[in-house]
């Protein structure tokens, strides 16, 4: 039987919260789109696994102090917001310039998992994210993993894991499933256009709230 001090709210606040923030577009979806829309469905599986351990890495530093050092110090969330904007800004123009071949690659090559990884450093939806779950959530879990930060800070990953895993998919999925339709190059071209568009739209909105 549970203890009295267990509630099942906090776990299912937090993954409902990671599956809005995880399914809804963002740099790292996006960026699956098309890397599976250019190579497929299996050459982004290192991805996968490089942004669900860099998530893993953001949140065991935000529940570590990270989080409250952000918040603390004046300008140091702003500055790390900017350098993340303008990385994703400068994808988006790779994504969206001219190219004299129709049916050249704007990613010559899928993301490794290292790259996937150190992409999350620079993703400021996943800072954000990051800083969320350690800030709300994860005093909420204290309780039910005895006042253990440590425990509760895995606790926290591993949810993103078990719940963000498969909503990041979809999105690899979708990618894969517009290979076919996308060999011409025009069509990639087009593609890949809008795909930088809506990068960059969507670094432009993080950067406004």
């Amino acid at each position: 039987m549970p203890p009295e001090s267990f509630s099942f709210a906090p776990w299912v606040a937090l993954a409902l919260f990671t599956f809005t923030t995880s399914i809804t577009p963002g740099p790292n979806n996006l960026m699956l789109t098309v890397t599976g829309a250019q190579f497929g469905l299996r050459a982004t599986v290192p991805a996968m696994a490089g942004i669900l351990a860099g998530m893993s890495v953001l949140i065991g530093l935000a529940g570590a102090g990270v989080a409250t050092l952000l918040l603390a110090v004046p300008g140091l969330e702003p500055a790390l917001r900017t350098v993340g904007l303008g990385y994703l800004l400068w994808l988006a123009w790779k994504l969206c310039a001219p190219s004299a071949q129709l049916d050249s690659r704007a990613i010559h090559r899928p993301l490794t998992t290292t790259e996937a990884v150190l992409f999350q450093f620079a993703n400021p939806k996943a800072w954000m994210m990051a800083i969320t779950a350690a800030t709300t959530f994860l005093p909420g879990l204290l309780p039910a993993t005895s006042g253990d930060q440590a425990t509760a800070t895995f606790a926290v990953a591993l949810c993103f894991m078990l719940v963000g895993g498969p909503c990041i998919a979809c999105w690899a999925i979708l990618g894969a499933a517009l290979q076919n339709q996308l060999q011409q190059g025009s069509r990639l071209r087009q593609f890949n256009t809008f795909m930088g568009l809506l990068l960059a739209a969507t670094a432009l909105g993080m950067a406004w709230v």
